[in-house]
């Protein structure tokens, strides 16, 4: 899908802070593949507009509208997002980024702002009295799949070299499908989120089997900054403070529960 952008704006003001802050456009990317409930195409009439919606969106907009920052909202193949905010060219930011050693090195990381489940989905054909999960390392007994590009950081005890990847989640579960793999663990939230938007519906498929990873707490999400683009640690500075004062106040949980039903 061609990269759409949307371009959000500030139509208030709002008191002169203590300190100045960068007041240019802010360019944000995040991955083309969409990560409902947190970054989508708003669907009308069953189709994905221009618009880009979802709580990381929501939470972005509150922030830098409160301090009169425009940006734009770009939705990026992810390997290309990723490298442009890591070189400082384009992108300074994005939106919803998982740890691992790796990308510490290349990014600031913001505060964690959300949390994914993992679930492992399987065929039910395949495995019909269920996967017999104790661990997460018991993963490796099977044909474990997953989508390139992706770090999959919480998964710490498999085998990552051994993973059978595709191109994208709807790849995926043909493969699966297809008996090319037996089993892929992602975040059930999204996998809700997908379904809730008509793009891939794995969680009413009479045909795959689900459970919780076990041993597995949330996956934690952040935002990243440019080590590189000069605005990066003032944007990463300036995030996190509104995230606590979000956090703090409830905000922040009331805008996620609009997304994710608890």
């Amino acid at each position: 899908m061609a990269s759409k952008v949307i371009g959000l704006f500030l139509t208030v003001w709002f008191p002169v802070q203590a300190f100045a802050l960068d007041a240019s456009m802010v360019q944000i990317c995040d991955d083309g593949e969409e990560w409902p409930p947190f970054t989508y195409y708003q669907r009308v009439e069953g189709k994905p507009s221009r618009t880009i919606t979802g709580f990381s969106v929501d939470v972005i907009r509150s922030i830098l509208n409160k301090h009169r920052i425009p940006f734009t909202i770009t939705l990026l193949p992810w390997k290309r997002c990723l490298g442009s905010v890591e070189n400082g060219e384009t992108y300074a930011m994005a939106l919803s980024v998982s740890k691992n050693p790796d990308r510490e090195k290349k990014y600031l990381f913001s505060t964690a702002y959300y949390k994914t489940h993992y679930y492992v989905f399987y065929s039910k054909a395949k495995f019909q009295k269920g996967l017999g999960l104790k661990s997460q390392a018991d993963l490796n007994n099977f044909r474990l799949g997953g989508v390139k590009g992706y770090a999959y950081s919480a998964l710490s005890f498999i085998d990552k070299s051994k993973m059978i990847l595709a191109n994208s989640y709807p790849d995926l579960v043909r493969m699966m499908k297809a008996g090319r793999l037996d089993v892929f663990a992602e975040d059930y939230e999204v996998m809700a989120g997908m379904a809730s938007i008509g793009v891939l519906n794995v969680i009413d498929d009479d045909e795959i089997g689900r459970v919780p990873l076990p041993g597995m707490g949330g996956n934690p999400f952040h935002m990243i900054f440019s080590r590189v683009n000069p605005r990066g640690v003032e944007l990463l500075n300036l995030v996190n403070s509104e995230l606590e004062i979000m956090r703090q106040s409830g905000e922040l949980s009331r805008m996620l529960a609009i997304y994710v039903k608890q």
